[in-house]
C-alpha cells in the first residue's frame, strides 16, 4: 500500500540584502519554544500562508524586506518538494528539489493559491494528490449541492492557532455558518474514506417549484387520458362479464382441443389408407409388367406353333409343286421321286413337330391360365385402389365440410373472447395506473405546499468509529496525566467531546486548549490505525500556555492558575514517543513553555532566546 502523506523540514524567509530566517524540522514531535515576539506565532502564519490561505502573514517589524517564503517538504513516499511563494501573490511555485538545489534555469510548477475544482493547478489540489485525494466532493447546503474536497478543509483538522486552540466550537468547524455543512462533510469523509459524490441534491427552489408544476400538469394530462381510454374501452365490452369469460374460454378451449384431435385421427386414418393405396398401385405396376411380357411370350408360342404347323402340313403343299426342286439337294421333285439323296425322312420331321407343338400347346394353355390369374388380381386390386379413393375422399369431406367449419367458428369466437378478456385486464391495468396516478399528484400537491426543500441529513460517522475516536483521545488524555480523568465519549447528535462527563465547550479555555490539541492528534492517529487519508502533520501553536490547572479540591475546573510541571513533563514527553508508533506523522508545537531539559533530547527542540548574544534570538535574526 502507497504510504500517502508528508512532514515538513524546513521554513525559510528571504529577502534581498537580509539575512535568511530558517528553521529545520524533523518527522515525530518538534518543539519550538520562547518568550512571546520571537516570531513563533509568525512562523505559523508563514505555514498556513503556503498552504494556500489568502491571509498574509502579519507584519511585524523584524519582517520588514523580507519577500518570499520556502517551504520544503517531503512526501512519505521519498518524493522532496519546495514551495515558494512571493508575500502578497496568488501564486506559487513548485519545485521537485530541496531549497539550496533551487537553480535559474530549474523547471518548476506554477500553482495558484486558491482552490479551483476545474483548474488542478493549484496548491490545495497538489497538497490533496500527496495526501492521496483526488475529486472527492463535499455537501455544500441543505439542498445537498455539491462541492470540491479542499485543503483548507483539512487546515482545520491539522492546524490550530492560538485563537482557535482554545475555542469553544470544535474544532472541525470555522465559525461561518455558511461553511459548517461543507465541514461536517468533510469531517465525515476524513474519518470514513468516503464524499459526498452520490449524495441526493435538491433543486434549486424556485426551478424544483417549475419542475414540480410541469410533473403535475403531466400527470393531470395523463389521468385525464387514462380515464377517457377506460370508458372508451367499456364501451366496447358491453354485454360481457368479467367474471364469465374464463369458463367460456376454457369451455372453447376445449372444444377446439377435441376437434384438433377428431381432425388428426382422420389425418391419421387418410394417411394409413394413403399408404395402402401406394402398395396397392405399386402391386397393379407390377401386375401390367407381368402382363405385359406374358403376352408377349403368347405371341411367341403362337408364333411357333404356326411354323410347326406349316411344317407338318408341308407334304400337302409339296404334293403340288410338281416343277419345283427340292430345296435341300435341288433335285426335280415329282410324284415318282420323293426320296433324294440327302436321305432325308420328312414323317420324322412331322412326327417331331407335333410333339413340339402339343408341348407348346401345354405351356399356352398355362401360360393363358396365368395370364387370366393376373387379370383377376389385377382386377381386384383396381376395384381397391377406387374403394381405397372413395375412403380417402370420404374423409377429406368430413375435414372440410364437418371439422374444419367447427374450428374456424370456434377460433372466432375464441378469439372474440380473447380480446374482450385483453380490453377488460387494459381497464384493469389502466385503473391501477390511474390509482398511481392520483397518489403522485396527492404527493406533487403536497411537495409544492412545502415552503422550503431541505436534503435530509445523515450522520455517516457511525457510534463504532466515535467510540474509537473517543478511545485514542482519552489514551492521550490519560497521557498527559489529565487531572481526574474517568471518561471520553462522544455526544452523536452534537458531535461534541465529552470528558469526565462535562461537554468540552464548557471547560475552561486552558483545558479546551488541550481537549482540541487531542482531538486533532487522535484525528491522525485514527486515520492512520485505519489506512485513511491525511497528510500526517499537526500544527499547534500555543496548546500549553493557556492550560491552567486546578490546585485544590475546592478550585473550579476554569482556574486561573498555572500548570503543574508534571503536566507540562507529561505532555510533552507522551508526544516525544509518538513516531515510535507512527513512525510517518510529525507534530509541529509552537510555545511559550520549554520542555524540562531530560525531554528536550527526545523531540527535535528549538529554543528562542529573546536575548542578543545568548542562544538563537529568535526566527528572524537580529543585528
Amino acid at each position: 500500500m502507497e504510504n500517502y502523506g508528508y512532514y515538513i523540514t524546513e521554513i525559510r524567509l528571504t529577502g534581498k540584502n537580509k539575512e535568511d530566517a530558517k528553521i529545520i524540522l524533523k518527522k515525530g514531535l518538534n518543539v519550538i519554544s520562547g518568550a512571546s515576539d520571537t516570531g513563533k506565532t509568525y512562523i505559523f502564519q508563514l505555514i498556513n500562508y503556503m498552504f494556500g490561505s489568502e491571509d498574509e502573514p502579519k507584519a511585524i517589524d523584524e519582517s520588514i524586506g523580507y519577500s518570499t517564503i520556502y517551504l520544503e517538504i517531503k512526501a512519505y513516499s521519498g518524493k522532496e518538494i519546495t514551495l515558494k511563494r512571493e508575500i502578497g501573490e496568488s501564486t506559487i511555485h513548485a519545485y521537485e528539489s530541496k531549497i539550496d538545489e533551487i537553480h535559474v534555469l530549474q523547471n518548476y510548477e506554477k500553482l495558484k493559491a486558491k482552490h479551483d475544482k476545474d483548474d488542478k493547478d493549484n496548491i490545495s489540489s497538489f497538497l490533496l494528490s500527496l495526501t492521496g485525494i483526488e475529486g472527492m466532493l463535499l455537501r455544500k447546503n441543505a439542498r445537498g449541492n455539491k462541492i470540491s474536497f479542499s485543503f483548507r478543509h483539512f487546515a482545520g483538522l491539522i492546524m490550530l492557532n492560538e485563537e482557535k486552540i482554545i475555542t469553544e466550537r470544535i474544532p472541525i468547524f470555522s465559525g461561518i455558518p455558511t461553511s459548517k455543512t461543507a465541514e461536517q462533510s468533510a469531517f465525515k469523509t476524513v474519518l470514513t474514506g468516503v464524499d459526498d459524490s452520490e449524495g441526493v441534491e435538491l433543486e434549486d427552489p424556485k426551478i424544483y417549484k417549475t419542475r414540480l408544476e410541469g410533473k403535475l400538469e403531466f400527470v393531470n394530462a395523463s389521468l385525464k387520458k387514462l380515464k377517457e381510454e377506460i370508458n372508451d374501452k367499456r364501451d366496447q365490452v358491453k354485454g360481457y362479464k368479467a367474471d364469465d369469460l374464463s369458463s367460456e374460454i376454457d369451455k372453447l378451449m376445449s372444444v377446439l382441443s377435441d376437434n384438433s384431435k377428431e381432425i388428426n385421427l382422420r389425418m391419421e386414418q387418410k394417411n394409413h389408407l394413403w399408404n395402402q393405396e401406394q402398395e396397392i398401385k405399386t402391386r397393379i405396376l407390377m401386375l401390367e409388367e407381368l402382363q405385359e411380357r406374358f403376352k408377349l411370350l403368347e405371341k411367341s408360342y403362337i408364333s411357333d406353333l404356326d411354323r410347326l404347323q406349316f411344317l407338318i402340313e408341308g407334304d400337302h403343299f409339296i404334293s403340288q409343286l410338281y416343277d419345283s426342286n427340292c430345296p435341300i439337294c435341288d433335285n426335280p421333285i415329282t410324284l415318282d421321286k420323293v426320296e433324294h439323296d440327302h436321305k432325308f425322312h420328312l414323317e420324322n420331321l412331322q412326327i417331331a413337330c407335333r410333339e413340339e407343338s402339343h408341348k407348346l400347346d401345354v405351356q399356352l394353355s398355362d401360360l393363358r391360365a396365368t395370364l387370366n390369374t393376373l387379370q383377376m388380381e389385377y382386377n381386384e386390386k383396381d376395384q381397391e385402389v377406387k374403394i381405397i379413393k372413395q375412403q380417402i375422399g370420404d374423409i377429406e369431406t368430413f375435414i372440410i365440410e364437418e371439422l374444419k367449419p367447427v374450428a374456424v367458428l370456434t377460433k372466432e369466437h375464441l378469439e372474440r373472447l380473447l380480446h374482450v378478456r385483453q380490453i377488460f385486464q387494459e381497464i384493469e391495468l389502466n385503473e391501477r395506473r390511474i390509482a398511481d396516478y392520483q397518489a403522485k399528484q396527492l404527493e406533487i400537491i403536497r411537495e409544492l405546499s412545502k415552503k422550503n426543500q431541505r436534503a435530509k441529513f445523515v450522520n455517516e460517522i457511525t457510534k463504532e468509529i466515535y467510540n474509537d475516536l473517543a478511545d485514542e483521545i482519552k489514551k492521550l488524555l490519560k497521557g498527559w496525566n489529565y487531572p481526574d480523568l474517568t471518561s471520553v465519549t462522544f455526544d452523536y447528535d452534537d458531535q461534541e467531546l465529552i470528558v469526565s462527563g462535562k461537554m468540552r465547550k464548557n471547560h475552561g479555555k486552558g483545558y479546551r486548549a488541550i481537549l482540541n490539541t487531542a482531538f486533532l492528534i487522535a484525528i491522525m492517529k485514527y486515520t492512520r490505525n485505519n489506512g485513511l487519508k491525511h497528510p500526517g502533520i499537526i500544527i499547534l501553536d500555543s496548546p500549553l500556555t493557556t492550560y491552567k490547572e486546578k490546585t485544590t479540591a475546592s478550585d473550579s475546573i476554569d482556574s486561573e492558575e498555572d500548570i503543574s510541571l508534571d503536566m507540562k513533563q507529561a505532555f510533552f514527553n507522551n508526544l516525544s514517543d509518538i513516531n515510535q508508533a507512527y513512525p510517518d506523522v510529525q507534530i509541529i508545537i509552537f510555545e511559550n513553555i520549554e520542555p524540562m531539559s531530560e525531554v528536550q533530547g527526545k523531540m527535535n527542540y528549538i529554543h528562542f532566546t529573546k536575548t542578543v548574544g545568548v542562544g538563537r534570538y529568535g526566527f528572524i535574526p537580529v543585528d
